[in-house]
């Protein structure tokens, strides 16, 4: 504790933490509407397991679509995840290639009927989701946010290290209430340990969610450079019926659903073949997709590729932050430990100002008063023995509740549930006792 080192790695912790906790106000009342906007807007829930969506037969709607705009090119198909019986078309203008300003044109899957954009979400709650995931500033606030990410992330870590300096005289969970400083200090230091690992990982999916479009466009661009110099001719229309095309891919993909196409010669397709993504129809899988390579004059499969981990973790981060996969119970713990993580930048507040304050005081002298514990014995004497354990148990219970469905989710969200009860417990001998 006396190192220049510690003194500076201490000092970047606490003005981090500030620049943090400012923004996760924010993030975390704005996130817990979110949590729960299936249930707010009567969505489905991402917990079940769903069968492979059947597409009607669609090459006829499509060919009526073109001949409405002969002078249009098709560009990317996909059927609308507010509505799953319309189908949105991207026509490029005049035969351009490029998605920047081209016609989106929506159809009814089974009729062919023209329709008009259907409604996605609430003016309401698409405000908060742009609140929460830009801060209201574009493309641009999803990277700040990520940067807010990273810094929680240090934060985080930088705090699991400096806990073992100022925990070598009490246990874990112990809170004395010689003075408010101490009590303040010591209840940030056990929050924070308690929901170290599950705030790690709202940290680092923050991240990752804040740079997914950049990891998207990287991918798109070099996969696209890949393809083009794999397949460089371009075969002329007429190519294969949309209909054979997307039974190709669910034959190389059993098991998975369809969920965007991109026409041949396109912007983000190569020539001469079109590229279908199919998902999984699970909560871990519905995320996940494929990419089928598809030959565009025969309609068959040419190959299939994976997505890059990078990718695949920037995909599976959204249902890991907003903790959507595992029903309501799973949400509600969710929504508890994000109460408690809200606590912590309020008492790190309290406990900077209280340091600048000319106050700090005198109030040492007082009598000692007996401190609060959550229980006694080895576990909670070793500094970090205790918080390994909780951490750990977190990470098993969010993977688990992940994998699997049912009474096993719910179990497993139950092991997630166990830091807020020791910090339950806490509150409860602090209201027995009486408060600082």
């Amino acid at each position: 504790m006396k190192s220049r080192f510690f003194k500076l790695f201490y000092k970047i912790h606490i003005y981090a933490g500030f620049f943090v906790a400012i923004h996760l106000f924010v993030f975390i009342t704005t996130g817990a509407v979110l949590l729960f906007k299936d249930e707010i807007e009567g969505g489905e829930s991402h917990a079940e397991h769903h069968e492979a969506i059947q597409l009607p037969a669609l090459d006829a709607h499509l060919q009526k679509i073109l001949a409405r705009y002969p002078t249009d090119r098709p560009l990317a198909f996909n059927i609308e995840e507010s509505d799953p019986d319309v189908a949105q078309i991207r026509m490029g203008l005049n035969g351009s290639k490029m998605f920047r300003e081209s016609r989106r044109v929506y159809f009814n899957i089974h009729t062919g009927e023209e329709v008009a954009a259907p409604q996605k979400t609430s003016s309401l709650m698409d405000f908060i989701l742009r609140l929460h995931r830009e801060l209201l500033m574009g493309s641009n606030g999803k990277i700040y946010v990520g940067f807010v990410g990273l810094l929680y992330a240090f934060v985080l870590i930088s705090g699991f290290f400096i806990y073992g300096n100022f925990a070598k005289k009490t246990q874990f969970g112990e809170v004395r209430q010689n003075t408010s400083r101490m009590f303040n200090s010591d209840l940030h230091r056990f929050l924070g340990m308690s929901i170290f690992a599950w705030g790690l990982m709202i940290a680092l999916t923050g991240l990752l969610l804040g740079v997914s479009s950049t990891l998207i466009k990287v991918f798109q661009y070099s996969e696209l450079q890949k393809l083009t110099a794999q397949y460089p001719e371009a075969p002329e229309p007429p190519y294969a019926s949309l209909d054979l095309v997307l039974a190709e891919a669910q034959k190389a993909l059993p098991g998975t659903s369809f969920d965007y196409l991109a026409f041949p010669n396109s912007q983000f397709s190569p020539p001469g073949h079109f590229l279908v993504l199919m998902h999984g129809n699970t909560a871990w899988t519905e995320r996940l997709v494929e990419l089928v390579v598809v030959d565009a004059v025969s309609g068959k499969l040419t190959e299939v590729r994976s997505l890059p981990w990078y990718l695949k973790a920037a995909m599976l981060s959204e249902p890991l932050h907003f903790g959507n996969y595992g029903g309501l119970f799973l949400k509600i713990v969710w929504l508890i430990l994000s109460v408690i993580s809200l606590f912590l930048p309020i008492s790190g507040l309290y406990i900077w100002w209280d340091r600048r304050s000319k106050k700090v005081a005198a109030s040492t002298a007082t009598a000692a008063k007996s401190s609060l514990t959550i229980g006694k014995g080895r576990l909670f004497k070793r500094p970090y023995l205790m918080p390994t354990i909780i951490a750990l148990t977190s990470v098993t219970a969010v993977v688990g509740s992940f994998l699997t469905t049912g009474l096993v989710n719910t179990l497993l969200a139950l092991f997630l549930a166990l830091p807020a009860y020791f910090v339950l417990r806490l509150v409860v001998r602090w209201l027995r006792k009486g408060s600082v």
